[in-house]
């Protein structure tokens, strides 16, 4: 079987515009969390959130944004960032062994909710025409695939906050299957209130640390009371290993494990089985022992106990389980973008 590796990353979060900036907001615990003017405007429960600084529109020409969405943009920013770590020549990209899954856990909500306010207050007539890509569930790979002038596969896979890793673990398993050489891997998810408002209503944002936004993720934690959105993106570059080792690239990583799986228990409340063997599935072709867990853990009373319980009965309590950082502690869930 074809080996997989990682030869490239990109990075646009509320922690960082970059790797660089990313990693040393990790290695400082620095929180990208802030009050949600906005949210408090509109009588929202939850008054924060995690936003990117990055404005993509002030960054990058018109042309090549004029089909995307902010949430689009930021992915097309983390692939450029991606595309330079791994060293990737036009020939590497616009080859048809090249493709790329990327996705979203929706399009942008905002150009929905604009051309409804055009069609009432205009006419229908009066939306423009370049608002379709933006709205259609396939944006994230349909907005950079022709930019980068893709010509291997080119689908979106969207999955809620599962997205990016079912984007990853299928690039992966098409790479194993000898259909493709390299795939651009990820996903992204726009911040804007017109999605917001929907997790709001269900009560599922935390409102019990708007004074202190920086503290209102808190995975694990007794008094968590809910998630807290944010946006961004992240984009892997997955590469054959003898591929990657004939051109000279640089390996940072090896995929070994993927495991995809449902509870079929409930619509928002996980039981905890689907993680289980979620993992275990995972751990089928992985030899030695895991040094790190990285949880899903969005700070909600329910999904991380359940999660725990997943990771206890997979590994072991106490000195058995591997260590575990909650990262979304200090970004907010980013839903699509979070695999």
């Amino acid at each position: 079987m074809r080996r997989v590796v990682v030869t490239g990353m990109g990075i646009v979060s509320s922690i960082g515009n970059n790797i660089a900036e990313v990693l040393e907001s990790l290695r400082t615990a620095t929180p990208g969390i802030v009050f949600a003017q906005e949210y408090a405007d509109l009588g929202f429960r939850c008054h924060v959130h995690g936003a990117p600084k990055l404005d993509p529109f002030a960054v990058l020409d018109r042309r090549t944004t004029r089909f995307m969405g902010k949430g689009a943009a930021w992915n097309y920013i983390a692939m450029q960032e991606a595309i330079a770590q791994a060293g990737l020549e036009e020939k590497d990209i616009q080859n048809p062994r090249t493709g790329i899954i990327m996705g979203s856990g929706g399009p942008s909500t905002r150009t929905v909710v604009e051309a409804a306010d055009i069609t009432r207050e205009k006419g229908p007539k009066r939306i423009g025409p370049l608002a379709v890509p933006k709205a259609m569930s396939s944006t994230a790979s349909a907005t950079l695939a022709t930019p980068f002038g893709i010509k291997g596969l080119n689908y979106t896979i969207s999955s809620a906050c599962a997205t990016s890793k079912h984007c990853i673990g299928n690039a992966m398993e098409q790479i194993m299957l000898g259909k493709q050489d390299i795939v651009f891997a990820g996903g992204h998810e726009d911040l804007d209130w017109t999605l917001s408002n929907l997790f709001d209503a269900m009560g599922a944002m935390s409102s019990d640390f708007n004074a202190t936004p920086s503290v209102a993720s808190r995975a694990y934690d007794a008094n968590r009371d809910g998630f807290v959105i944010a946006g961004g993106a992240g984009v892997l570059v997955l590469e054959e290993l003898e591929h990657a080792k004939a051109r000279g690239a640089t390996i940072y990583a090896e995929l070994v494990g993927y495991g995809a799986t449902s509870d079929g228990y409930d619509m928002v409340a996980p039981s905890g089985e689907g993680a289980e063997r979620c993992m275990r599935m995972a751990l089928e072709t992985v030899k030695g022992k895991v040094d790190y867990l990285n949880p899903h853990a969005t700070s909600t009373p329910v999904g991380d106990a359940k999660e725990i319980e997943a990771i206890r009965a997979v590994f072991g309590s106490g000195d058995k389980a591997p260590p575990i950082s909650a990262t979304k502690s200090l970004t907010g869930h980013s839903l699509g973008a979070t695999g």
